[in-house]
């Protein structure tokens, strides 16, 4: 179809601010591939661009390549929180992350930073500062207690009072872990959401599961687990968060043989005949 020239002009997204995105593309290309996040942190920068999520979620910051991409298009789009999670402890060797994180050193304004001295903590706070994302990125150095069974108490974490349009797990791709996940997040998962599981479509036994799992969620079938949920009022939004919604598996597979090469899509959605209400639709 050939464009019109005399079309009055549509709406179109904030242009991408290429200033911000070199210091983001020297990261991706020094550092991203020590979890795999070269293009998965693109690929997340142009989704969100695209369908502008509000509230965003990541369980496993890593050294913080996809967070920073991701926060870096909400703030393009001009609204949009990232809240990124991860303990450290898989930097507790403070001189092995120092030496993994040294070739930034001289990339602006990365190179700020003091990288004989700086902690995990003190990186991701620096470099949220330093890229000017911190109205649209929080980095919390906490540990989720997501295997206890129990809903997680919101005083003790506030940030699951908030409703999510997208999650990214990326700490355990295993069945049992995937099951906590979304105990704790289905019911919050906005009526258009995604779930984002790092490695599940390359390890047999996720992505049997997955396939299985969609299945029975489509079908209006519970997990046993959430049926063991002490909180009723819980438990009854778990039933109607999987009654109210189609849910849509696709797997993000790279060519690659590495560990961390493919990325599990769980898309949400209402039981509707349109795809989003904000969208501009065509009837014929």
């Amino acid at each position: 179809m050939n464009a019109d020239p005399n079309k009055q002009r549509e709406e179109h997204a904030p242009q991408s601010d290429l200033n911000a995105l070199l210091p983001l593309m020297q990261m991706r290309n020094m550092v991203g591939y020590l979890y795999g996040s070269e293009d998965i942190s693109l690929l997340f920068y142009a989704l969100i661009r695209r369908e502008k999520p509000q509230n965003l979620i990541e369980l496993g910051t890593g050294v913080g390549v996809t967070a920073l991409w991701m926060a870096q298009a909400c703030k393009e789009n001009g609204s949009g929180k990232v809240w990124t999670i991860d303990d450290g402890s898989q930097w507790q060797d403070v001189a092995h992350f120092r030496t993994a994180m040294m070739p930034l050193s001289t990339v602006p304004p990365f190179n700020q930073i003091d990288f004989n001295t700086v902690t995990y903590v003190e990186f991701m706070q620096q470099a949220i500062q330093l890229l000017d994302l911190g109205p649209h990125l929080e980095f919390m150095p906490v540990h989720l207690e997501l295997d206890s069974g129990l809903k997680l108490d919101p005083d003790k974490y506030p940030f699951m009072r908030t409703p999510w349009d997208f999650l990214f797990l990326d700490i355990n791709r295993m069945p049992d872990h995937i099951l906590d996940i979304l105990h704790q997040f289905l019911p919050r998962m906005g009526p258009w959401g995604s779930i984002f599981i790092d490695s599940a479509s390359t390890s047999a036994v996720s992505f049997l599961f997955l396939e299985n799992l969609v299945t029975q969620l489509n079908a209006g079938k519970v997990p046993r687990r959430f049926l063991n949920e002490p909180d009723a009022e819980w438990r009854r939004q778990l039933f109607d968060a999987v009654a109210a919604h189609r849910f849509t598996l696709m797997h993000l597979v790279e060519r690659l043989q590495r560990e961390q090469n493919s990325t599990a899509w769980l898309k949400i959605e209402p039981n509707d005949y349109v795809p989003h209400p904000d969208a501009l639709m065509k009837w014929v």
